[in-house]
């Protein structure tokens, strides 16, 4: 009987702790895939706002030809580029560029520019193209429809991503319409959300070299040597230069994430700590993205394993209580059981004797 007891006990505890811990284990897995699709979500969001801006502001100006308000190189176009380029934070500057390779425009004046005060809008006289890099993707736009993403393009104010559209009238292409934007202003975005976060948020150009990071949104960056597109391996960040060995966790499926992959990323030290919440262990969070250039931006964010740790110590710490309090129930109630099964025992045994008709044998039971 006590065995029976203990068991009864075993079995209906061990399965209510068993399913309690696992829809625990289950609902912190789709939390932590919540929050990191919060962030990831949040992070596309504020990009393709960015970019978007761009994207309408040469749109506008096409629309403006198209419809016959300016002529290129009349007053009309550097009014309509000035205005366009009001409309649109963000983007750095904007330019007309011939099929002779000669462009004009206007731009925004950073805060390194002796000359204008930052944030003035300044036109740029028309001038022939001399940087082989953005001859050869003027040349390229040239045998492309429609509105695209080129090509990144450096010059001595830093490395722009652009997009442009054709000036078309009649049926005939005229002129292309650029607009360029700063990567350092995509750097701003993961130093906001970082700081939002508490977390480090980047974004790569494919997975090899670094796009955007708070590290670039610094002033002086470009100074001290901290530039885009350089490889992970050489941007001294050890956490993203251990990208490439990442292992993705299968405990945050696709249905959690929408296409958002978790990995875990481990830096080199001394011990080779693997655990959650080891000090050099890392998890990072990215979605690929499609639509500005050739190759697909990863975006991401990466923070040490012991921000989630947390919570799944304190689904482990429910589970050992559990496993706790069920082992004293299970021991309380052989205990029981035995001091049940006593008078029982005593009963039985009187009840054998008398059915033995052994009536000397009979003694007076105890009360209960």
């Amino acid at each position: 009987m006590a065995m029976s007891f203990g068991s009864l006990v075993f079995l209906s505890v061990g399965g209510v702790l068993a399913l309690s811990v696992g829809a625990n284990l289950r609902n912190t897995f789709d939390l932590l895939g919540a929050q990191s699709t919060l962030l990831i979500d949040a992070m596309e969001d504020l990009l393709r706002a960015e970019m978007g801006r761009a994207e309408s502001a040469v749109d506008g100006v096409a629309q403006l030809y198209k419809q016959g308000e300016f002529q290129i190189d009349d007053e009309a176009m550097s009014a309509a580029l000035a205005s366009a380029l009001a409309a649109a934070p963000g983007v750095n500057a904007m330019l007309i560029c011939t099929p002779d390779l000669i462009c004009r425009g206007a731009a925004v004046t950073g805060d390194n520019d002796a000359k204008y005060p930052a944030g003035t809008i300044r036109k740029l006289p028309a001038e022939t193209e001399k940087s082989p890099q953005v001859r050869a993707v003027l040349e390229e736009r040239q045998q492309v429809d429609g509105r695209r993403w080129g090509a990144f393009v450096a010059n001595e104010y830093g490395l722009f991503a652009n997009v442009s559209a054709p000036l078309s009238r009649d049926g005939a292409t005229k002129a292309w319409v650029i607009a360029a934007v700063e990567l350092q202003n995509l750097s701003k975005i993961t130093q906001e959300l970082s700081s939002r976060f508490g977390t480090h948020a980047f974004i790569l150009d494919g997975d090899g070299s670094i796009l955007a990071d708070q590290r670039l949104a610094s002033p002086d960056a470009l100074k001290n040597g901290i530039l885009p597109l350089t490889p992970l391996a050489n941007f001294g960040d050890p956490v993203l230069a251990g990208y490439e060995a990442r292992k993705p966790e299968a405990e945050f499926s696709t249905q959690r994430t929408r296409d958002i992959e978790v990995a875990e990323i481990q830096v080199d030290d001394k011990d080779g700590s693997t655990s959650w919440d080891g000090e050099n262990t890392y998890v990072a969070i990215t979605r690929e993205i499609t639509g500005y250039g050739d190759r697909p931006w990863t975006l991401g964010a990466y923070f040490k394993t012991s921000q989630i740790g947390d919570e799944i110590e304190r689904v482990m710490g429910s589970a050992i209580l559990g496993l706790g309090a069920m082992a004293v129930a299970v021991i309380v109630a052989i205990l029981l059981g035995k001091r049940l099964s006593r008078p029982i025992q005593a009963i039985a045994g009187q009840a054998t004797r008398v059915a033995d008709f052994d009536l000397d044998g009979v003694t007076p039971l105890p009360r209960s």
